[in-house]
């Protein structure tokens, strides 16, 4: 598989309230055969933002039940996101409310094969504690950051491949159910 995109962010950094204000310019290359509608965004932080997400069902699997005795101020998520294109129209997004952790942006106009198309994203990050995954800040003041950034989900048989993220919540349903 090819790199598809790449991204260049403006990060500011509040410590006092644990809060990253980001602009992200985000350069999108179809490398693949298919003309493109939409584009599916990972956003991982967002798994943090409640005690209903897959990375809730996660902590819930491995019996730590820190996350779920966690108060709000303590998890993360993702907030105020706006998506243009390259004309600064604005571009819609949608997130499933089973899978908080992604967003599908409807394109204003399809990207071609071998076709780059521009967007320009901004969007608010609370910081979660370290305490559920030692990425986060800790009680020292400092800030470990791993995928907290928007990045494009993987291209894959045609489609963007949540797949395994679906066929995962699927499971995970199955089981309750037992």
């Amino acid at each position: 598989m090819l790199a598809q995109h790449h991204s260049k962010m403006n990060v500011e950094v509040d410590v006092d309230t644990k809060t990253l204000y980001v602009t992200q310019e985000l350069t999108y290359k179809n490398e693949t055969l298919d003309t493109l509608k939409n584009i599916v965004l990972n956003d991982w932080i967002n798994g943090y933002s409640s005690k209903s997400t897959a990375l809730a069902a996660r902590f819930s699997d491995e019996f730590d039940r820190s996350f779920h005795l966690a108060k709000e101020k303590e998890r993360g998520a993702m907030s105020n996101l706006i998506i243009s294109d390259k004309k600064n129209n604005s571009v819609p997004w949608a997130r499933n409310n089973n899978f908080q952790d992604l967003i599908s942006f409807e394109l204003n106009e399809e990207i071609l094969p071998n076709q780059t198309a521009l967007f320009s994203i901004s969007y608010t990050i609370k910081i979660p504690s370290d305490k559920f995954t030692k990425y986060g800040y800790d009680d020292k003041g400092k800030m470990y950051l791993k995928n907290f950034f928007l990045s494009v989900a993987r291209w894959e048989n045609k489609d963007f491949n949540y797949l395994e993220i679906v066929l995962w919540m699927l499971l995970q349903t199955c089981m309750k159910n037992v």
